[in-house]
């Protein structure tokens, strides 16, 4: 992701977000923004993908910390699980309008300047009310798919963990018969790959792509 400068972090929808829909915050301004977040999680009740997401932002902070204006991220990067998007993204967004309120802080001496921060809160949550399960395997996944299964080994074998989630949320609705793809020349090859993937495509990817296996290829 690009960077304002050295000390800027930036919070976007996608890559393709425009300007000015994006959080721009100084390496103060991110510590106090995530930190308002991860107190305010700690108080409501969490199912486990609900944890992963509050641990991204853990992680995230991690980062900031130890290298000041490296914490930028992308809402679309963060963990969702498509089966409790809705239910996920709602967690996220109360965890949001919670961070806004007093009793957010927590920690003793901390005093954020809430009329800097609420802002970035409400941009946040206003993110978050946009995703979608088509937009977490949609057209960017289509295209990868459309151009074969070169294409798709180099995001499934790659490094980029989002991308891999992503392309195999989308190739379990692409596999699906109720949809009535043709799947005569990507079948075999496919199978093969996603095979290749439970043993060398990372613990997450490899758990997907077994589950794409089981349902589909047998």
């Amino acid at each position: 992701m690009e960077r304002v400068t050295a000390m800027s972090n930036i919070i976007r929808f996608s890559e393709n977000s425009p300007e000015s829909e994006r959080i721009v915050m100084s390496n103060q301004g991110t510590d106090c923004f995530l930190e308002l977040l991860i107190g305010a999680a700690d108080g409501l009740n969490k199912t486990e993908n609900q944890e992963k997401l509050i641990s991204f932002l853990r992680d995230r902070k991690a980062i900031n910390d130890i290298s000041p204006g490296t914490a930028s991220f992308d809402i679309a990067e963060m963990p969702w699980e498509k089966e409790t998007l809705s239910e996920d993204a709602a967690f996220m967004m109360e965890t949001a309008g919670k961070a806004k309120t007093d009793g957010a802080a927590g920690k003793p001496g901390f005093r954020p300047d809430m009329r800097i921060v609420s802002p970035w809160l409400d941009r946040f949550s206003s993110m978050i009310w946009k995703l979608d399960k088509d937009y977490i395997y949609g057209a960017e996944e289509e295209e990868i798919v459309n151009r074969g299964i070169e294409a798709i080994r180099s995001v499934l074998l790659g490094e980029d963990s989002g991308a891999k989630s992503r392309l195999l949320f989308y190739l379990d609705r692409y596999l699906d018969p109720y949809y009535h793809n043709d799947l005569s020349g990507l079948h075999e090859p496919l199978k093969k790959l996603l095979s290749e993937v439970t043993t060398s495509g990372g613990a997450d990817a490899a758990e997907e792509a077994r589950h794409l296996m089981e349902a589909y290829m047998d």
